[in-house]
């Protein structure tokens, strides 16, 4: 058996994000030691691009004016690093680099229509040079600059592995992009002013609408070969890490020019709470998302940075937020990348320092039980991008155990590991993917599809049994939702509510015979201006219409549930109990005993199932209270229920990692767990029989 490559194993990461004026502070040997004594076993830290931290040949590569003159800081660090048994996994970024280098080397830079180029930071107080965004079709980040600095560094260094910053497309009308823009298109370049993006992008520009789609991505495919096959032809054996993202993006093609991905999971709580901080569940589908790689890859990075926003820096977030926030990386099964600013002795918020050794110290009690694990969920949530943001603000508040792909991973095995299946409303659909839905529901599945005009619902029409006069509503406002006579378990917990609270675009269409109504629509009473206004007229008028809100009807050996509204935006915009517990309900009606985790839900609990063939493991995060968290508030007494697989029972439940007080009852092929208390992270981790 070939040995395992050391970047496949259990992996725990701390990004050092150096200060070139702290460079004289910086001690190699204590900082390998404090990155051990915080139980890490790898060190991201800047090596070359913007600033090189290395005495580099290599013209115009940018050296840092503070390093030292008597050794070579980095040949230091990686030797102190190894001798602790700490990977160094050097940093490099081509994005943008020195004014100097932009008056002899005119050709390498970004240009705007009007011909100027993109300055970055020339605001910034104090005595710095102007920084200038790089083109990614020229030639500082492909072969004039970046490769030689790559062969460089692999020549003269025994570095781990290699992180590329930044290295996305960003819209330049260079003589370079133009001319590449009209050998692939047989078109001129698009030329428009571009507006700026959002925080996130740091000013970046956007990319005109007319730009061809496909563009950005081509450009960023060549330009990371280049430097990708660089350091494959120097060492085929060292990891090449790359972002990911959870929007239209396509992990494939990140794997072709990378061995590791990566992603950022940052609280960025200075984009203040009315703005909207980021979900709870972001953490996890960003993890979800990379874990959809091939079997055998190595766990994706969730990249988390000690601070509120990068305009706040040198500040730690609330301890109460930041803690459990960390958590769920691992909780969700990827790699946890800690990215704080400065090195230990310059980080001045030192509980952050606890905060990360507290967690690594945990993933090391858990990391032989979930080396290798794979999901076990209920669920396989059907990625939409932006649109289905209520979907998993909705499965993660419930605790559903799910798990996400997007549509171009979409296999008839990937549908069949699942017993059941989510299709969002404005979800793409294709022939073969309506083929497979409907295959995967005929041979057993549970399929609940959300739709609210033809173009979602017409291929589906008779699976789902309703008419093909599909017509879709204004948005509803001041009507109803109502349980009909067929509702059975979906009613649970509500059964003196014969109404609900109901908003939004809805489609209009009837259900035909053979298909079971569970609720419907009663319209609005009055328009919103006047809906309290003279109470006097407030009646319903219209008590009972036969408009389906909810249907299910059998398909083959499965069922198929529609949702005629967005049930998921719902509970995402509007936060009331009521839809998440229609949502509980109707996941126990259709998955029965057999259900992995069944509980009732406790918004703030993140839960994410894993198995392995001698474990099944729920992990569940705290985070119970308002965000940002003020502070860690227990959950008290609560149960739950885990089916095991199929003929197997449970010898044991621990929880490894102390942070529950619990017992626990096996029942056959599943185990009954009731929590006296739970503090901020634990792994239910039940011992099978053979």
């Amino acid at each position: 058996m070939a040995e395992k490559l050391w970047w496949h194993g259990p992996l725990r990461v701390i990004q050092d994000n150096l200060q070139v004026k702290d460079t004289p502070l910086m001690d190699p040997a204590v900082i390998a030691c404090e990155t051990r004594e915080m139980n890490a076993n790898a060190l991201v830290i800047n090596v070359g691009g913007i600033y090189a931290w290395y005495p580099s040949k290599v013209k115009y590569h940018h050296i840092n004016e503070y390093l030292p003159s008597d050794y070579d800081l980095l040949a230091c660090l990686i030797e102190e690093c190894h001798r602790y048994g700490v990977k160094l996994i050097a940093r490099f970024d081509f994005s943008k680099t020195d004014d100097y280098v932009s008056q002899e080397r005119p050709d390498w830079f970004i240009r705007r229509p009007d011909g100027s180029r993109v300055a970055y930071g020339q605001e910034r107080p104090g005595n710095w040079s102007i920084l200038y965004n790089t083109c990614i079709n020229a030639g500082y980040r492909n072969h004039e600059l970046a490769v030689p600095v790559l062969e460089e560094v692999l020549d003269g260094y025994e570095i781990d592995g290699i992180f590329l910053n930044a290295p996305n497309y960003e819209y330049c009308t260079c003589d370079l992009c133009r001319k590449k823009y009209f050998e692939i298109y047989h078109k001129p370049l698009p030329i428009e002013q571009a507006g700026l993006g959002g925080e996130a992008t740091y000013g970046h520009q956007k990319t005109p609408d007319s730009v061809e789609k496909s563009f950005p991505g081509i450009c960023y495919r060549d330009n990371i070969s280049n430097l990708y096959q660089a350091v494959k032809r120097k060492r085929p054996d060292l990891p090449f890490i790359l972002y990911y993202g959870i929007y239209n993006e396509r992990i494939q093609d990140r794997l072709l020019t990378a061995d590791m991905i990566c992603t950022e999971a940052q609280d960025v709580l200075s984009r203040g709470w009315k703005n909207g901080i980021p979900p709870l569940w972001y953490p996890s589908v960003v993890i979800k998302m990379g874990r959809t790689q091939p079997e055998g890859s190595p766990k994706p990075f969730g990249i988390i940075h000690s601070c509120p926003g990068m305009d706040w820096r040198h500040t730690g977030l609330p301890q109460a937020e930041y803690r459990p926030w960390l958590r769920m990386i691992p909780a969700a099964g990827g790699t946890l990348w800690h990215s704080i600013t400065g090195f230990n002795r310059t980080v001045t918020d030192k509980r952050i320092l606890q905060a990360v050794s507290d967690v690594n110290t945990e993933i090391t009690m858990i990391g032989e039980a979930m080396d290798g694990a794979w999901d076990y969920s209920d669920a396989l949530l059907l990625w939409n991008n932006q649109a289905t943001h209520g979907w998993a603000h909705l499965l993660t508040a419930t605790q559903t155990l799910y798990d996400i792909c997007n549509p171009d991973q979409l296999t008839p095995e990937r549908l069949a590991r699942y017993p059941m299946v989510i299709l969002p409303d404005d979800y793409p659909l294709t022939a073969e993917i309506i083929a497979m839905l409907r295959t995967y529901a005929e041979d057993g599945g549970n399929l609940v599809i959300e739709g609210t005009t033809s173009g979602q619902l017409l291929p589906f029409a008779e699976m789902i049994g309703i008419t093909d006069n599909i017509r879709t509503s204004e948005a509803l406002t001041a009507c109803y939702w109502q349980f009909e006579a067929e509702a059975g378990m979906l009613r649970r917990e509500l059964q003196d509510s014969p109404i609900l609270a109901y908003r939004g675009v809805t489609a209009y269409t009837h259900a035909v015979e053979g298909t079971r109504v569970l609720a419907t629509l009663i319209p609005p009473f009055a328009p919103l201006n006047s809906v309290g206004s003279p109470p006097e007229r407030a009646s319903i008028l219209v008590k009972h219409t036969d408009l389906p809100l909810c249907t299910m009807r059998s398909c083959g050996k499965g069922w198929v549930v529609l949702f005629t509204g967005r049930i998921s935006e719902l509970a995402d915009t509007y936060r009331l109990a009521d839809f998440y517990q229609i949502w509980t309900n109707l996941a126990d009606m259709l998955l029965g005993e057999k259900r992995r985790l069944r509980m009732n839900f406790i918004p703030g609990i993140v839960a994410n199932g894993f198995r392995t063939d001698r474990y099944v493991m729920i992990h569940m995060v705290n985070m119970v209270g308002q965000r940002p968290l003020a502070y860690n508030q227990s959950v008290t007494e609560f149960g739950f229920r885990i089916s095991l697989p199929m003929g197997r029972q449970a010898l044991s439940v621990e929880g490894p990692l102390h942070s529950a007080d619990f017992t626990w009852l096996a029942e056959n092929s599943a185990v009954t767990v009731n929590v006296k208390q739970l503090r901020l992270w634990e792994m239910f981790r039940i011992t099978l029989t053979d």
